[in-house]
């Protein structure tokens, strides 16, 4: 039975919105309603867009394992990346839950905003934040995706990593330079993480953004592994240099109750999420 399916028909809103974009959503769309996947010709007809830009489409998504080619070598179905997205997305919203009652806390005993953060490829990913009624900044919102090498969670989620995995993670990625502070070599982020992993927990000294400060400690899974950091932040006046390691001892603690928190289940997520 042929698939149809009112690609564009149920698109709500007036704003801007790339082509591109529209035609990968509406060709995963596609490829969801049918049982047998489709060729390269039906996929270009139904999308109603040349056959060479459906070609490049299908190369990039199936680059990406967004989605997978038949034996037959002409039938093209959803990928294995989709449903590793949904698992990942699963553990993260568990590990929200297990982690907001412990920020609250946090916040309001060192009245500071607290936010925690898991390390998803080259990125690490805001899952959770308490806001603090003293902190007048934004940047930091659920779902924003962080630059590692200068804040504090960032430095905790990656500091046990080892260095080949660092490598991986920062071949070929320019070191955004965001404040004179900020680290911008692959050398000086290895000499600093040796330092994070000394005293246990990260601190960003106005490195992303001047007169910012924020610590951050890891908190790990019940296989030891770190799955997330948990991280307080606020102005130089609110965490003066006195009492950053003041706040890396609390972080640390808070960061273990945590981490006593986290299930079996849920270290299997997370380490299924990792290996993605």
């Amino acid at each position: 039975m042929a698939t149809t399916v009112p690609i564009n028909s149920e698109v709500k809103g007036t704003g801007p919105r790339l082509p591109a974009v529209d035609r990968a959503l509406s060709l995963l769309e596609l490829l969801s309603y049918s049982q047998s996947g489709l060729t390269l010709s039906e996929l270009s007809r139904k999308l109603q867009i040349p056959k060479s830009t459906a070609h490049y489409l299908i190369h990039t998504l199936a680059t990406r394992g967004y989605i997978q080619r038949a034996a037959d070598g002409h039938h093209y179905s959803l990928g294995l990346r989709l449903a590793d997205l949904a698992n990942s997305s699963r553990a993260c919203n568990t590990l929200s839950s297990v982690v907001m009652p412990h920020l609250r806390r946090a916040s309001q005993r060192l009245n500071l905003t607290a936010i925690a953060t898991v390390l998803l490829g080259a990125e690490g990913v805001i899952i959770a934040k308490i806001h603090s009624l003293n902190d007048p900044g934004g940047g930091a919102w659920v779902g924003r995706h962080i630059d590692l090498h200068c804040t504090a969670q960032g430095k905790a989620l990656i500091a046990q990593l080892p260095e080949s995995r660092l490598v991986e993670i920062f071949r070929g990625r320019d070191f955004a330079r965001f404040t004179p502070r900020t680290i911008n070599s692959f050398t000086a982020l290895k000499e600093h993480l040796n330092t994070v992993r000394g005293r246990g927990y990260a601190v960003n000294d106005e490195e992303q953004v001047l007169s910012v400060r924020a610590v951050a400690a890891p908190i790990t899974d019940p296989c030891g592994s770190v799955v997330a950091a948990i991280t307080v932040r606020g102005s130089t006046s609110e965490i003066p240099s006195h009492r950053i390691d003041q706040l890396g001892t609390q972080l640390i603690r808070i960061a273990d109750d945590v981490s006593r928190d986290i299930g079996s289940d849920l270290c299997d997520q997370m380490l299924f999420a990792r290996s993605q």
